[in-house]
């Protein structure tokens, strides 16, 4: 099994939600001082959209990006019941490249994923100059969580492609004993 793209795992797990959304990630809520006052935001690997919503309540453009129809179809219910107007788009980015969405962002945010190198250089293309990339991910496997491997647990070397972009800030901290590292870079081409 693997966790970040197993695409029959994710359908079986929203499927079986409740159908209520989930609370945003209050790391991406401290973080908002780093972002732009408005503008178009790229979620990728949305899920049923947490962070999708949060972010257009607050009046972002939002674009939603996963690859799994029911987490999009579960977005889109949670975001038509509250008349938040979020886009969505099935994504697989195991084999789509970003560029193929055909605009630029101003924010992108990546939550509970870990982007590839291709991934990455899409970001650095798809953004917007001076747009804000957010990641945030596992730094250690959860002994509560044994879905998530060592493939998926976040390495800052992995982020070298980056290395021509402003990192502004990047933060350890825990959430009931599950460590992860968030990081916000600037981009600068």
């Amino acid at each position: 099994m693997n966790y970040m793209g197993d695409s029959t795992w994710w359908k079986d797990r929203f499927k079986s939600r409740k159908l209520e959304i989930m609370g945003h990630e209050k790391c991406l809520e401290e973080d908002m001082s780093y972002f732009p006052l408005k503008g178009k935001i790229l979620d990728v690997a949305c899920g049923d959209g947490r962070n999708s919503i949060y972010l257009a309540r607050l009046g972002y453009e939002v674009l939603a990006v996963d690859f799994c129809e029911e987490a999009i179809n579960r977005l889109t219910y949670f975001a038509n019941r509250e008349n938040l107007n979020i886009r969505t788009k099935i994504v697989d980015l195991s084999q789509d490249s970003l560029n193929t969405l055909e605009e630029k962002f101003d924010a992108i945010i990546i939550n509970h994923y870990k982007p590839t190198p291709g991934l990455l250089k899409d970001f650095v293309d798809i953004q917007n100059k001076n747009g804000l990339l957010w990641v945030n991910g596992f730094r250690t496997i959860p002994l509560d969580n044994p879905d998530i491997k060592e493939s998926d647990i976040m390495l800052e070397e992995e982020f070298e492609l980056l290395d021509k972009n402003l990192l502004l800030d990047r933060k350890f901290y825990e959430i009931n004993q599950r460590e992860f590292v968030r990081y916000i870079w600037r981009i600068q081409s």
